[in-house]
């Protein structure tokens, strides 16, 4: 099993309608990062799309790393889990600035997956 831990430094939140996504990303440091983590869902899937393709579901990517099949993601208002194959990536987001926009894309992209606490 994967584990990966790591200190937030910056939280971002991205919506591109041109292309046709939401993301939200975390690292360790805007410009100088070892630990990172990346999601992105598509905004609408045009009408013959399956949701259940893999390219139309959740992208995810750790650590150049890539990631199917989420299953859950916590957020507190110290921590945000999240569990990704047989994987635990835990961000401590203490002391981050969180963009006003990161949980309503947070809650688009990972919709009955996610549960907040605090």
């Amino acid at each position: 099993m994967f584990r990966l831990n790591f200190k937030a430094g910056i939280v971002t939140a991205s919506k591109n309608s041109a292309e046709n996504y939401y993301m939200i990303g975390l690292a360790d440091d805007k410009y100088d990062y070892k630990n990172y983590l990346l999601f992105q869902r598509p905004i609408k899937l045009g009408r013959y799309e399956d949701a259940d393709s893999p390219h139309n579901g959740l992208y995810a990517k750790c650590r150049r790393r890539m990631f199917n099949g989420c299953k859950a993601v916590k957020i507190t208002s110290e921590l945000i889990v999240f569990e990704v194959q047989d994987s635990v990536i835990t961000v401590d987001i203490r002391g981050v600035k969180i963009p006003k926009r990161f949980m309503q894309y947070y809650k688009e992209i990972f919709g009955d997956l996610l549960s907040i606490e605090g």
